[in-house]
């Protein structure tokens, strides 16, 4: 009988929407797997223990992921601070089905975030712009969720505990929506990081099939 149940309980566990749904890393500590597209004036990209550092410069900096990565039905998590600067650090450009699409954390001088662009239109201009408070040198974890009918993202700070604190920030359908990334996010696609006159940290990128 013993034997019986513990059969059932591991085909339970392969075969349960839990299991399917596991956290892949897609960072190691090291630069292996990424790429740095060539910018004037770009920063440095270095990897120190479990961080990845964006350096500053005079204007965009940043890696690419250069393995394959899920197009749609995915989540995707990562922690990032500022330590320099007042732009966005941690931008990320992400795959939408066959489009791409890029959340900016701190743009336009530190002030929005929100998703470049929805039918052509920046992340200042479109029903995604929100104001977002980021305080140098404080890690936030970002989290984008990507389905066929949605896109949603939500951002944690830690509070004085230490807890994460998570809120919703964007729920957007994706009907009758067009994405895509501006020019200079190009050499992001599929899945990128960067930063923009800032210096930005970024640790524990993971995904998993939704």
């Amino acid at each position: 009988m013993y034997r019986i149940l513990s059969a059932v309980f591991v085909l339970f566990c392969i075969s349960s929407p839990a299991a399917e749904e596991t956290w892949k890393p897609l960072f190691d500590g090291t630069l292996q797997n990424w790429s740095m597209p060539k910018y004037s004036g770009a920063g440095k990209v270095t990897a120190k223990k479990d961080v990845l550092v964006i350096g500053r410069g005079e204007s965009m900096t940043g890696v690419r992921y250069d393995k394959n990565f899920p197009l749609i039905d995915y989540e995707l998590s990562y922690e990032a601070r500022r330590t320099q600067g007042s732009d966005f650090f941690a931008a990320c450009t992400f795959p939408v089905n066959k489009e791409f699409c890029t959340l900016v954390n701190g743009g336009w001088g530190g002030a929005i975030t929100g998703l470049s662009s929805i039918n052509g239109s920046d992340a200042s201009e479109n029903e995604s712009s929100l104001n977002y408070d980021y305080e140098d040198n404080v890690w936030y974890r970002f989290r984008i969720l990507v389905t066929k009918k949605k896109i949603q993202v939500w951002i944690a700070k830690p509070d004085k505990e230490k807890k994460w604190n998570e809120k919703s920030v964007i729920d957007l359908d994706t009907e009758d929506r067009a994405f895509s990334v501006r020019f200079e996010m190009d050499d992001y696609k599929p899945l990128g990081f960067c930063s923009w006159s800032s210096e930005g940290e970024i640790r524990n990128v993971k995904y998993r099939l939704r």
